[in-house]
């Protein structure tokens, strides 16, 4: 803390926010993995329900690559 005491205010205030950047980064991939785990859980229940590949990457947004691994791990 003595180091970041000597420094002007605008250094200090961009070092001290740097934890908080990564925690927000750390939010935000979690979010965005949540996010794809719900799509894939919605695309393995219409391949239950037989519909296309074609359908379901258009609902989802999954890739068709994406989807083949989850109708071959079915």
């Amino acid at each position: 803390m003595e180091e970041i005491k000597q420094l002007d205010r605008g250094e200090a205030e961009q070092i001290l926010k740097l934890p908080n950047s990564w925690i927000d980064k750390g939010i935000e991939r979690g979010i965005e993995k949540g996010k794809i785990e719900e799509k894939k859980k919605i695309a393995l229940e219409m391949l239950k329900e037989g519909l296309s590949i074609d359908l379901i990457v258009k609902v989802t947004h999954l890739s068709n690559e994406e989807i083949e691994i989850l109708q071959e791990n079915k």
